[in-house]
Protein backbone atom coordinates (compact mmCIF):
# COMPACT_ATOMS: atom_id res chain seq x y z
CA UNK A 1 0.00 0.00 0.00
CA UNK A 2 0.93 3.62 -0.33
CA UNK A 3 2.60 5.40 2.92
CA UNK A 4 1.80 8.46 1.14
CA UNK A 5 -1.92 10.19 -0.05
CA UNK A 6 -0.56 10.86 -3.59
CA UNK A 7 -1.82 14.28 -3.49
CA UNK A 8 0.62 14.97 -0.58
CA UNK A 9 3.75 14.36 -3.01
CA UNK A 10 4.79 16.61 -5.43
CA UNK A 11 3.64 15.56 -9.52
CA UNK A 12 6.95 17.48 -10.94
CA UNK A 13 9.46 15.52 -9.10
CA UNK A 14 8.39 12.22 -9.96
CA UNK A 15 9.45 10.16 -12.69
CA UNK A 16 8.30 7.03 -14.48
CA UNK A 17 10.98 6.52 -16.92
CA UNK A 18 9.78 2.93 -18.60
CA UNK A 19 6.41 4.95 -19.85
CA UNK A 20 7.36 5.36 -23.39
CA UNK A 21 4.66 7.86 -23.60
CA UNK A 22 7.07 10.38 -22.32
CA UNK A 23 8.78 10.59 -25.40
CA UNK A 24 5.64 11.18 -27.56
CA UNK A 25 3.07 13.05 -25.53
CA UNK A 26 1.84 15.75 -27.46
CA UNK A 27 3.23 15.16 -30.76
CA UNK A 28 1.27 15.41 -33.96
CA UNK A 29 -0.61 11.98 -33.44
CA UNK A 30 -1.48 13.48 -30.08
CA UNK A 31 -2.89 16.31 -31.78
CA UNK A 32 -5.29 14.77 -33.47
CA UNK A 33 -5.91 12.40 -31.36
CA UNK A 34 -7.09 14.30 -28.59
CA UNK A 35 -9.45 16.40 -30.67
CA UNK A 36 -11.28 13.48 -32.09
CA UNK A 37 -12.08 12.72 -28.40
CA UNK A 38 -12.82 16.46 -27.19
CA UNK A 39 -15.06 16.32 -30.10
CA UNK A 40 -16.87 13.20 -29.00
CA UNK A 41 -17.19 13.92 -25.52
CA UNK A 42 -18.43 17.41 -26.44
CA UNK A 43 -20.74 15.71 -28.43
CA UNK A 44 -21.93 13.13 -26.49
CA UNK A 45 -22.43 15.96 -23.05
CA UNK A 46 -25.51 17.11 -25.47
CA UNK A 47 -27.20 14.49 -26.29
CA UNK A 48 -29.40 11.85 -23.72
CA UNK A 49 -28.42 9.26 -22.50
CA UNK A 50 -25.28 10.81 -22.45
CA UNK A 51 -25.91 14.56 -20.74
CA UNK A 52 -27.66 12.89 -17.98
CA UNK A 53 -24.69 10.01 -17.04
CA UNK A 54 -21.71 9.52 -18.75
CA UNK A 55 -19.08 6.82 -17.53
CA UNK A 56 -15.93 7.55 -19.41
CA UNK A 57 -13.66 4.61 -19.21
CA UNK A 58 -9.79 4.64 -20.83
CA UNK A 59 -7.19 2.47 -21.11
CA UNK A 60 -3.66 3.21 -21.33
CA UNK A 61 -4.21 6.78 -19.28
CA UNK A 62 -0.81 7.85 -18.63
CA UNK A 63 0.51 10.05 -16.06
CA UNK A 64 -1.82 12.90 -16.79
CA UNK A 65 0.64 15.50 -17.89
CA UNK A 66 3.88 15.06 -19.73
CA UNK A 67 7.04 17.71 -19.57
CA UNK A 68 8.41 18.98 -22.65
CA UNK A 69 11.73 20.47 -22.40
CA UNK A 70 14.26 22.62 -23.75
CA UNK A 71 15.28 22.23 -27.61
CA UNK A 72 12.83 19.29 -27.50
CA UNK A 73 10.65 18.99 -31.32
CA UNK A 74 7.48 18.82 -29.81
CA UNK A 75 8.59 22.12 -28.48
CA UNK A 76 7.59 24.22 -32.04
CA UNK A 77 4.47 22.43 -32.57
CA UNK A 78 2.85 22.94 -28.86
CA UNK A 79 4.18 26.68 -29.17
CA UNK A 80 2.10 27.03 -32.22
CA UNK A 81 -0.96 25.03 -30.36
CA UNK A 82 -0.63 27.18 -27.26
CA UNK A 83 -0.69 30.45 -28.84
CA UNK A 84 -3.97 32.48 -28.74
CA UNK A 85 -6.26 31.07 -32.04
CA UNK A 86 -7.14 33.95 -35.21
CA UNK A 87 -9.41 31.96 -37.08
CA UNK A 88 -13.56 31.08 -37.48
CA UNK A 89 -14.09 29.54 -34.95
CA UNK A 90 -12.66 27.45 -31.50
CA UNK A 91 -9.70 25.24 -31.52
CA UNK A 92 -11.25 22.68 -29.18
CA UNK A 93 -7.51 21.18 -28.06
CA UNK A 94 -6.33 24.93 -27.31
CA UNK A 95 -9.26 25.45 -24.84
CA UNK A 96 -8.93 22.25 -23.36
CA UNK A 97 -5.08 22.46 -22.77
CA UNK A 98 -5.71 26.16 -21.06
CA UNK A 99 -7.76 24.56 -18.84
CA UNK A 100 -6.03 22.02 -17.84
CA UNK A 101 -2.83 23.02 -17.46
CA UNK A 102 -4.38 26.55 -16.06
CA UNK A 103 -5.76 23.91 -13.27
CA UNK A 104 -2.01 22.82 -12.46
CA UNK A 105 -0.90 26.38 -12.60
CA UNK A 106 1.35 25.56 -15.48
CA UNK A 107 -0.34 27.19 -18.43
CA UNK A 108 2.86 29.23 -20.34
CA UNK A 109 3.11 32.77 -20.04
CA UNK A 110 4.09 32.84 -23.10
CA UNK A 111 4.22 30.34 -26.46
CA UNK A 112 7.79 30.24 -25.83
CA UNK A 113 7.54 28.75 -22.82
CA UNK A 114 6.07 25.34 -23.07
CA UNK A 115 7.28 22.88 -21.22
CA UNK A 116 4.21 20.98 -19.99
CA UNK A 117 1.55 19.20 -22.02
CA UNK A 118 -2.44 17.58 -21.08
CA UNK A 119 -2.55 13.89 -21.69
CA UNK A 120 -6.06 12.89 -22.25
CA UNK A 121 -6.66 11.64 -18.55
CA UNK A 122 -6.17 14.97 -17.25
CA UNK A 123 -7.89 16.81 -20.20
CA UNK A 124 -11.05 14.32 -19.75
CA UNK A 125 -11.13 14.43 -15.82
CA UNK A 126 -11.10 18.56 -16.45
CA UNK A 127 -13.80 19.19 -18.94
CA UNK A 128 -16.05 16.05 -16.87
CA UNK A 129 -15.81 18.31 -13.36
CA UNK A 130 -16.51 21.50 -15.42
CA UNK A 131 -19.98 20.23 -16.18
CA UNK A 132 -21.91 21.77 -13.50
CA UNK A 133 -24.59 19.04 -11.42
CA UNK A 134 -23.79 15.97 -13.14
CA UNK A 135 -23.21 12.24 -12.27
CA UNK A 136 -20.44 11.94 -14.84
CA UNK A 137 -17.24 9.47 -13.82
CA UNK A 138 -14.26 8.97 -15.56
CA UNK A 139 -12.25 5.52 -14.57
CA UNK A 140 -8.59 5.50 -15.73
CA UNK A 141 -6.92 1.89 -16.01
CA UNK A 142 -2.93 2.39 -16.43
CA UNK A 143 -0.36 -1.01 -16.40
CA UNK A 144 2.19 0.57 -14.75
CA UNK A 145 2.23 1.79 -10.76
CA UNK A 146 4.67 4.41 -11.03
CA UNK A 147 2.89 5.85 -13.61
CA UNK A 148 -0.82 5.55 -11.84
CA UNK A 149 1.13 7.23 -8.60
CA UNK A 150 1.45 10.14 -10.68
CA UNK A 151 -1.92 10.10 -12.34
CA UNK A 152 -3.71 10.29 -9.14
CA UNK A 153 -1.14 13.35 -7.95
CA UNK A 154 -1.86 14.78 -11.07
CA UNK A 155 -5.62 14.60 -10.65
CA UNK A 156 -5.79 15.32 -7.14
CA UNK A 157 -3.89 18.45 -7.63
CA UNK A 158 -5.42 19.62 -11.02
CA UNK A 159 -9.36 19.21 -9.14
CA UNK A 160 -8.86 18.22 -5.66
CA UNK A 161 -12.73 18.94 -5.03
CA UNK A 162 -13.47 16.24 -7.77
CA UNK A 163 -12.30 13.50 -6.34
CA UNK A 164 -15.43 11.05 -6.37
CA UNK A 165 -15.47 11.79 -10.18
CA UNK A 166 -12.50 10.10 -11.17
CA UNK A 167 -10.74 6.67 -9.95
CA UNK A 168 -7.67 4.97 -11.00
CA UNK A 169 -7.43 1.29 -10.71
CA UNK A 170 -6.75 -0.82 -8.94
CA UNK A 171 -8.15 1.59 -6.04
CA UNK A 172 -6.43 -1.01 -3.42
CA UNK A 173 -3.01 0.35 -4.95
CA UNK A 174 -0.51 -2.92 -4.20
CA UNK A 175 2.19 -1.65 -7.10
CA UNK A 176 2.06 -4.22 -9.36
CA UNK A 177 0.42 -3.56 -12.70
CA UNK A 178 -3.16 -3.46 -14.21
CA UNK A 179 -3.87 -4.81 -17.53
CA UNK A 180 -6.60 -2.72 -18.32
CA UNK A 181 -6.97 -3.98 -21.71
CA UNK A 182 -7.78 -7.54 -20.33
CA UNK A 183 -10.37 -5.89 -17.75
CA UNK A 184 -12.10 -4.45 -20.91
CA UNK A 185 -12.43 -7.89 -22.26
CA UNK A 186 -13.58 -8.98 -19.24
CA UNK A 187 -16.23 -6.77 -18.39
CA UNK A 188 -17.55 -4.82 -21.85
CA UNK A 189 -20.40 -7.15 -22.29
CA UNK A 190 -22.22 -5.70 -18.59
CA UNK A 191 -21.73 -2.34 -19.48
CA UNK A 192 -24.55 -0.38 -21.22
CA UNK A 193 -24.89 2.82 -23.54
CA UNK A 194 -23.64 5.50 -21.08
CA UNK A 195 -20.22 3.38 -20.82
CA UNK A 196 -17.67 5.11 -23.70
CA UNK A 197 -14.50 3.45 -24.09
CA UNK A 198 -11.36 4.74 -25.31
CA UNK A 199 -8.29 2.19 -26.39
CA UNK A 200 -5.15 3.48 -27.34
CA UNK A 201 -2.75 1.05 -27.79
CA UNK A 202 0.15 1.62 -30.31
CA UNK A 203 0.47 -1.64 -31.79
CA UNK A 204 1.85 -3.20 -35.18
CA UNK A 205 -1.42 -4.58 -36.49
CA UNK A 206 0.06 -7.04 -39.07
CA UNK A 207 3.12 -8.79 -36.57
CA UNK A 208 2.92 -12.02 -35.77
CA UNK A 209 3.73 -11.59 -32.24
CA UNK A 210 1.15 -9.40 -31.86
CA UNK A 211 -1.51 -12.01 -32.74
CA UNK A 212 -2.83 -12.26 -28.88
CA UNK A 213 -2.98 -8.34 -29.46
CA UNK A 214 -5.51 -8.94 -31.77
CA UNK A 215 -7.52 -11.63 -30.38
CA UNK A 216 -7.91 -9.81 -27.41
CA UNK A 217 -9.81 -6.78 -29.51
CA UNK A 218 -11.98 -9.45 -30.89
CA UNK A 219 -13.49 -10.68 -27.70
CA UNK A 220 -13.57 -6.85 -26.76
CA UNK A 221 -15.70 -6.33 -30.21
CA UNK A 222 -17.40 -9.29 -29.43
CA UNK A 223 -18.33 -8.35 -26.17
CA UNK A 224 -19.63 -4.86 -27.62
CA UNK A 225 -22.15 -6.32 -30.31
CA UNK A 226 -23.21 -8.61 -27.62
CA UNK A 227 -25.03 -5.66 -26.21
CA UNK A 228 -26.92 -4.83 -29.56
CA UNK A 229 -28.51 -1.48 -29.11
CA UNK A 230 -27.58 -1.16 -25.66
CA UNK A 231 -24.14 -1.46 -26.64
CA UNK A 232 -21.22 1.11 -25.04
CA UNK A 233 -19.44 3.56 -27.29
CA UNK A 234 -15.73 2.87 -28.57
CA UNK A 235 -12.79 4.69 -29.80
CA UNK A 236 -10.28 2.38 -31.16
CA UNK A 237 -6.67 4.06 -32.57
CA UNK A 238 -4.94 1.78 -34.82
CA UNK A 239 -1.31 2.53 -35.51
CA UNK A 240 1.17 -0.07 -37.76
CA UNK A 241 4.29 1.86 -36.10
CA UNK A 242 7.29 2.15 -38.34
CA UNK A 243 6.41 0.20 -40.91
CA UNK A 244 3.03 2.45 -41.69
CA UNK A 245 3.06 1.59 -45.45
CA UNK A 246 2.08 -1.40 -44.67
CA UNK A 247 -1.30 0.28 -43.35
CA UNK A 248 -2.36 1.32 -46.94
CA UNK A 249 -3.27 -2.36 -47.94
CA UNK A 250 -5.41 -2.79 -44.68
CA UNK A 251 -7.27 0.65 -45.06
CA UNK A 252 -8.10 -0.14 -48.61
CA UNK A 253 -8.64 -3.67 -48.58
CA UNK A 254 -5.82 -4.40 -51.15
CA UNK A 255 -3.90 -6.42 -48.74
CA UNK A 256 -3.77 -10.32 -47.52
CA UNK A 257 -5.78 -10.12 -43.96
CA UNK A 258 -4.31 -11.32 -41.10
CA UNK A 259 -6.46 -12.87 -38.10
CA UNK A 260 -8.86 -10.73 -36.63
CA UNK A 261 -6.58 -7.77 -38.11
CA UNK A 262 -8.56 -4.18 -39.35
CA UNK A 263 -10.27 -6.46 -42.23
CA UNK A 264 -11.56 -8.91 -40.01
CA UNK A 265 -12.98 -6.55 -37.08
CA UNK A 266 -14.52 -4.12 -39.45
CA UNK A 267 -16.17 -6.95 -41.07
CA UNK A 268 -17.28 -8.16 -37.48
CA UNK A 269 -19.10 -4.83 -36.57
CA UNK A 270 -20.64 -4.52 -39.73
CA UNK A 271 -22.30 -7.84 -39.86
CA UNK A 272 -23.96 -7.04 -36.41
CA UNK A 273 -25.45 -3.67 -38.09
CA UNK A 274 -22.74 -1.46 -36.29
CA UNK A 275 -20.83 1.17 -38.31
CA UNK A 276 -18.30 3.67 -37.26
CA UNK A 277 -16.87 7.29 -37.56
CA UNK A 278 -13.08 6.57 -39.62
CA UNK A 279 -10.85 9.00 -39.49
CA UNK A 280 -7.29 8.48 -41.07
CA UNK A 281 -4.13 10.70 -41.14
CA UNK A 282 -1.14 9.96 -41.76
CA UNK A 283 1.59 11.87 -39.49
CA UNK A 284 4.74 10.52 -39.47
CA UNK A 285 3.29 7.26 -38.82
CA UNK A 286 -0.31 5.85 -40.43
CA UNK A 287 -3.20 6.04 -37.97
CA UNK A 288 -6.97 5.20 -38.24
CA UNK A 289 -9.29 5.41 -35.48
CA UNK A 290 -13.26 4.09 -35.52
CA UNK A 291 -15.34 5.88 -33.17
CA UNK A 292 -18.26 3.57 -32.87
CA UNK A 293 -21.58 5.30 -31.73
CA UNK A 294 -25.38 4.37 -31.88
CA UNK A 295 -26.07 4.48 -35.50
CA UNK A 296 -29.05 7.59 -34.93
CA UNK A 297 -25.81 9.43 -33.99
CA UNK A 298 -22.78 9.01 -36.42
CA UNK A 299 -23.99 11.18 -39.20
CA UNK A 300 -24.15 14.31 -37.07
CA UNK A 301 -21.23 13.13 -34.98
CA UNK A 302 -19.38 12.98 -37.97
CA UNK A 303 -20.04 16.31 -38.78
CA UNK A 304 -18.44 17.70 -35.44
CA UNK A 305 -15.20 15.48 -35.55
CA UNK A 306 -14.78 17.16 -39.52
CA UNK A 307 -15.22 20.56 -38.25
CA UNK A 308 -12.84 20.47 -35.17
CA UNK A 309 -10.03 18.27 -36.96
CA UNK A 310 -10.48 20.90 -40.15
CA UNK A 311 -10.25 23.68 -37.77
CA UNK A 312 -7.05 21.98 -36.32
CA UNK A 313 -5.65 21.39 -39.47
CA UNK A 314 -6.51 25.01 -40.40
CA UNK A 315 -4.80 26.97 -37.74
CA UNK A 316 -3.92 30.11 -39.15
CA UNK A 317 -1.10 30.16 -36.13
CA UNK A 318 0.57 27.34 -37.31
CA UNK A 319 1.93 29.14 -40.07
CA UNK A 320 2.49 32.37 -38.27
CA UNK A 321 4.94 30.60 -35.83
CA UNK A 322 6.67 29.04 -38.90
CA UNK A 323 5.85 25.54 -38.03
CA UNK A 324 3.45 23.59 -40.66
CA UNK A 325 1.34 20.40 -39.95
CA UNK A 326 3.34 17.75 -41.86
CA UNK A 327 0.49 15.38 -42.75
CA UNK A 328 -2.10 15.18 -45.77
CA UNK A 329 -5.88 16.53 -44.57
CA UNK A 330 -7.51 14.77 -41.95
CA UNK A 331 -10.02 12.48 -43.42
CA UNK A 332 -13.40 11.95 -41.56
CA UNK A 333 -15.96 9.64 -43.26
CA UNK A 334 -18.38 7.59 -42.16
CA UNK A 335 -17.69 3.43 -42.44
Amino acid sequence: MLSVMPMELDWKLMEDPANVANRIAGNGGDLVKHTVYLSLLRYLLGQEPWSKELLLRECHAGRGVYHIGDGDPRSRLLSCLCSDPKGDGPILLHDAQRSALGALGCWPSGAEAVHWYAGSALINAVALADVQGSSHKLELYELRPATRQILRCVLGAARPEAHQAWSVLPEDEQAHEFDGEAYIERNIRRWGKQNVVLLDPFRMWRQTADQYKRDRYCAIIDGLVNNGPDAPSLVLFWTWGPNFRSADGDLDGTASPVRNGYAALRAKLHNAGFHFVLVKWRWGLQFAMWVVVPSDQLTVLRGDIDLHCRRLSNHPIWNGCGQRMSHPQVEVALD
